[in-house]
């Protein structure tokens, strides 16, 4: 074996590729059971080496493609799956460790998604189940201190704070500010693959051809562009909600490609007109 030594491994729920370098090693694993087919971690790929290739007419999920020789192993799909379905795992025979990483974090200009929903228990009413029962992903659930969070599952849908009765005991931040629409001329009157592809439920069939879409669910992941063969549906990012100001050029580079020129423009000067403003208010101008 050489001194670097890469190799990937697919089974029916995942794709491991592993970097061998003697004692060390890097493994990155995509759990498809957990992925959406979202197109998050196949835009911000710096090395494109993610492909994902529709689904077919019968409704099959979109089929993920990693390429190992041209993966870097970055880590940049881990920052970016809001499903957590991307892991990289670091490994010395020699010692007998193992740790999760994000080499792209660790180097720094890369912030995390922000926190998504929060959720204050003590507000709720005593016995009320509402958002447990209409959160599609299955995240919430009833436990001995009131409603809990699987945050693994949550993608920030508002299904929740829809639903919730009392104002400020749900609180949903987004993972994207941004807009959708779909061309119903486009759709075959059979077509229902963006319907099964949403993660969030935001897509309805009408009997009558087409479909509806609620924009407040849309979290804007892109799964539905993967799956619609029509070029029906028109996603439009506008802004990217994350923990902090990213500054690196790879984080410039993602931003760049998730979001349209325009939105892309202020999502990277808004941290500096936010700094701009608070000096104009300081110096009573």
């Amino acid at each position: 074996m050489s001194r670097r030594d890469k190799k990937k491994t697919r089974t029916d729920g995942s794709i491991e590729v592993v970097l061998s370098m003697w004692v060390d090693s890097l493994t990155l694993t995509f759990d498809l059971e957990r992925c959406i087919r979202c197109d998050l971690c196949r835009k911000v790929c710096p090395k494109e080496a993610i492909s994902l290739e529709p689904p077919d007419a019968r409704g099959a999920f979109a089929r993920l493609e990693v390429d190992e020789e041209t993966c870097s192993m970055c880590g940049l799909c881990v920052s970016f799956c809001p499903t957590q379905a991307v892991h990289m795992v670091s490994r010395n025979t020699w010692k007998n460790t193992e740790e999760e990483v994000r080499p792209v974090l660790e180097v720094g200009g890369v912030p995390h998604f922000s926190r998504g929903m929060e959720l204050d228990a003590s507000l709720c009413p005593a016995g009320c189940d509402l958002c447990v029962k209409e959160c599609p992903r299955k995240a919430l659930s009833v436990g001995s201190s009131g409603v809990e969070i699987d945050r693994d599952r949550c993608l920030s849908c508002a299904h929740c704070e829809a639903v919730c009765p009392v104002p400020g005991a749900i609180t949903v931040t987004r993972l994207f500010d941004g807009a959708i629409e779909v061309d119903v001329e486009r759709c075959p009157a059979d077509c229902d693959l963006c319907v099964s592809a949403c993660p969030t439920g935001c897509y309805t069939a009408i009997p009558e051809g087409g479909v509806d879409v609620d924009p407040r669910h849309c979290i804007c992941c892109g799964a539905c562009l993967v799956a619609c063969p029509h070029a029906a549906i028109d996603l439009t990012r506008l802004r990217l909600r994350s923990s902090g100001d990213g500054y690196s050029a790879v984080w410039s580079r993602a931003v760049d490609r998730l979001l349209s020129e325009n939105a892309r423009f202020l999502q990277q000067n808004e941290g500096n007109f936010l700094k701009l403003t608070e000096m104009l208010k300081g110096s009573r101008l």
